[in-house]
Order: structure tokens, then sequence, then C-alpha cells
């Protein structure tokens, strides 16, 4: 057990890595990019849940988008695909827009 007294969780490395808004906005751009490639929502919703948990709690941003924790929580694990409003209310409070170009 003595090995992982050092190690941090990937949430607290990511938040390390990541450390300043532009950081964030840029890694969730990439991520939505590669989404519209590839498809996988999954991924992006997980990056999304990162970006949202290294700025605050799960809660709280619940609370600012006008969701349910839980409501919030089958977004970012895949159980539930938002509504284009829905997406564009939780981009829009994490400073992003969505374009279509």
């Amino acid at each position: 057990m003595s090995e992982y007294k050092n190690s941090i969780s990937f949430e607290d490395g990511f938040c390390e890595i990541f450390d300043t808004e532009e950081k964030l906005k840029e890694y969730l751009a990439y991520a939505f990019e590669e989404y519209l490639e590839d498809g996988n929502f999954n991924v992006f919703y997980r990056s999304l849940e990162l970006v949202i948990k290294a700025r605050g709690t799960m809660q709280g941003f619940a609370k600012k988008v006008d969701l349910s924790k839980m409501g919030l929580y089958n977004i970012v694990k895949g159980k539930k695909e938002p509504k284009i409003t829905t997406l564009a209310k939780i981009l829009k409070e994490l400073g992003l827009t969505l374009k279509i170009a």
C-alpha cells in the first residue's frame, strides 16, 4: 500500500493539468469536435463531467442550469441524451457557445 502514498485521483490530476478556464474550454471544444466526428457522445459527456467538476460540484452546477442533480448525472453518464436547449444551457454556463459552421 505504501507505493500509492503519492498517487492522486484521475480527476485531481485532470484539475492540475487543466487549471485555467481557457484550458478547460479548449479541452471541451476538442472533445465536442471528436464527438461530431465519431458520434460517441459518451466520451464527450464524460469530458463535460470532468470540466464541470473542475469548476465546482455537480449539484451546484445542476442548480445553475436548472436541472436536478440526477438529471445532470444521467446526461454525463450517457444514460440520457439531452435536448439541444439543455446542452446549450450547460455550454453557456461553462462560458461556451454551440456553433454551426
